[in-house]
């Protein structure tokens, strides 16, 4: 798809191309290295395990290596990648998803992450507000902005997704409050029985996986950022505040 796009900017001449990436592309990778605060310019070896990363990482690859390629009007193509991370906002499955379970557990947010364990979370309207942002920016300073890569950021205030979870989910219903840590032997277990049952029932039922370890592993590994870059280019800055999000 990314392909295609390329191709069809070179033969239309479209000058500018933003591509929208994913932390995912970068890490965690298949060893499970934590990343803590690095930026865009932090050195991280390896490969993601997971299909969503691993294809984000050569998309990325791909739109990077297409900057600076000739149209066919004999214009030049631009482009940049930004980087969202977990994105909140209104009508957010994964929050609708917690909070159903969260009310079967009488209001208990149960979390799989250890409390040390570190991910950033932006805003959606932040997210797009910065797509915005460096869109117009590519086509007024190309030379600043082509071939950059810049990670989504506001003021979300916390780093530990479960308690942004719990504030996102408590503030609209009270009664929502923190539960307990899952282990994860016990979810690598769980994991496990769930694939025998799967094997065994294969010839006449077969429920969706509900996570997978490498998921797993993800999720219980440390990968945040702390950049300032897309105001250094772009003057980006968040559109909403942390109480308005």
């Amino acid at each position: 798809g990314t392909e295609n796009v390329i191709r069809a900017c070179c033969a239309l001449s479209i000058p500018y191309l933003l591509y929208t990436s994913s932390i995912a592309a970068v890490g965690p990778n298949t060893s499970c290295e934590p990343l803590l605060r690095g930026d865009e310019d932090t050195e991280y070896s390896g490969e993601v395990e997971l299909p969503y990363g691993k294809t984000k990482a050569m998309a990325e690859k791909i739109v990077l290596e297409a900057n600076g390629k000739k149209l066919s009007n004999g214009g030049t193509l631009r482009t940049c990648v930004i980087r969202p991370n977990t994105v909140y906002g209104e009508k957010a499955a994964f929050l609708q998803e917690l909070y159903l379970l969260a009310r079967a557990r009488n209001g208990a947010l149960n979390y799989l992450e250890p409390e040390n364990t570190e991910r950033n979370h932006t805003y959606v309207g932040n997210v797009a507000w910065m797509h915005v942002l460096a869109a117009r920016s590519l086509q007024l300073k190309p030379e600043l902005l082509a071939g950059q890569v810049y990670y989504c950021y506001d003021d979300t205030p916390s780093r530990k997704g479960f308690l942004v979870r719990l504030q996102l989910l408590s503030s609209a219903d009270p009664s929502v409050r923190l539960g307990s840590h899952i282990p994860y032997w016990r979810m690598w277990l769980l994991i496990q029985l769930h694939r025998v049952i799967r094997a065994i029932l294969a010839p006449f039922w077969r429920p969706q996986p509900f996570l997978s370890v490498p998921l797993l592993n993800t999720i219980v590994t440390s990968f945040s950022f702390e950049t300032d870059k897309a105001a250094r280019h772009f003057g980006y800055k968040p559109l909403f505040t942390w109480e308005e999000s």
